[in-house]
């Protein structure tokens, strides 16, 4: 019976592989990143503009643009890919436009020093509470879609003259372009957010939030994954509340149910309790190319999460043999800690150039045969692989 079921599941992926692609939310260049020996086949934009967003994040959210209705990945944005190709209703036919094509994500517009400056979103999605910026630019592509869909929009004003005449546009004369007033509103309001929702000033969250109507996957064990709210990790928030089997059952709840965490970027994190990478049955979650992180203390919450999955995390290694052991995880000469926070952020802000972590390996993404199986599917299904900038890569 079990071998009927898996056969029609992977009869149904063959058949409508960009459905299972939207549920699942894998992006596919990481794999065939590892099938090339290519570490550096993904790209999260210039060293000056970094992509933000949790990547390879599983699952799917739906998105009300330009009056379509259009299903997204979880983890669309979170670095440069044609996220609009064979996507948006405009990018079908035979002839779509050029914009189709070109690559972006989303990223940080007070941490983006680029000659053309990041446009604001018209979808719900948010990024440390405010409306999410993308860019083309940063990614190497081309802005055709302001010049083709949003002919109001700032960045499409081709003078000062035109420029002034917007309300919400300014010109900046030493870039000769017009571009949105709000950035500078969102930037001076930056240090003002509430630090329970967004997390401490110098630990914010860096998920992306607003999504609505979706699911995210995530194991919240080994070998078992919940669905999650599209926005997990996005804003402080109890995420386990209501999803986690023990937190929903009657009885006592474990202390972890109530207890706020966020994602946030490992390099810039000055918590007295450091933040965690991800427990290895979500290591292929990553942010601009390291094992994804996450934090308690940011959001004012204690962490006894850790303490109850025992073996899952590095600061449990109490020895360089056991630590090294676990792939994500370093020795600093005193304790296990993530490689990032050990081996990456520090030579990252001496060089300014963008650390990362070895490439997933095949069949990483998830123990379970079946899965696997998918995700070595879509490698012949899917996408194309972005260009890069440069970067180091750490064993």
């Amino acid at each position: 019976m079990q071998s009927l079921v898996i056969t029609c599941w992977l009869g149904l992926f063959v058949s409508n592989a960009a459905t299972m692609t939207a549920i699942f939310g894998v992006n596919t260049s990481r794999l065939r990143a590892n099938s090339n020996q290519n570490p550096q086949a993904t790209s999260y934009g210039k060293n000056r503009c970094h992509c933000v967003g949790i990547d390879n994040l599983k699952g799917y959210y739906s998105s009300q643009e330009n009056f379509h209705h259009v299903q997204r990945k979880a983890e669309t944005g979170a670095s440069c890919e044609a996220w609009d190709k064979g996507l948006h209703p405009e990018c079908g036919g035979s002839a779509p436009p050029q914009w189709c094509s070109q690559s972006w994500c989303y990223v940080d517009p007070c941490s983006c020093n680029l000659d053309v400056l990041p446009k604001k979103t018209k979808t719900s999605v948010t990024f440390q509470g405010s409306p999410a910026y993308w860019s083309y630019d940063t990614c190497g592509g081309t802005d055709f879609y302001s010049q083709e869909m949003s002919p109001d929009a700032c960045i499409s004003q081709r003078s000062e003259g035109e420029c002034s005449k917007k309300s919400d546009c300014a010109w900046d004369a030493e870039k000769e372009q017009c571009g949105g007033k709000e950035v500078v509103e969102t930037c001076k309001e930056a240090s003002k957010k509430s630090e329970s929702e967004h997390g401490e000033q110098d630990c914010r969250c860096v998920g992306l939030s607003g999504k609505t109507v979706g699911k995210a996957f995530m194991h919240y064990s080994e070998k078992d994954m919940g669905d999650y709210p599209p926005n997990v990790g996005g804003h402080c928030a109890a995420w386990e509340n209501d999803v986690h089997p023990d937190c929903k059952d009657g009885g006592e709840k474990p202390s972890w149910c109530t207890s706020k965490w966020c994602f946030v970027d490992p390099c810039r994190c000055k918590t007295k309790t450091p933040p965690k990478a991800v427990m290895p049955a979500n290591a292929f979650m990553r942010f601009q190319g390291k094992t994804a992180y996450f934090s308690y203390a940011t959001c004012g919450s204690e962490d006894s999460w850790t303490a109850a999955h025992k073996g899952q995390y590095c600061i449990q290694q109490k020895t360089q043999a056991g630590c090294e052991k676990m792939t994500k995880c370093a020795w600093n000469g005193k304790e296990c800690l993530g490689k990032a926070l050990v081996d990456i952020c520090a030579k990252q802000k001496e060089t300014g150039a963008l650390g990362m972590e070895a490439p997933l390996q095949s069949g990483s993404l998830n123990s379970e045969p079946v899965k696997a199986l998918v995700m070595i599917l879509m490698v012949f299904a899917l996408g194309t692989v972005a260009d890069t900038d440069m970067w180091f890569y750490i064993m």
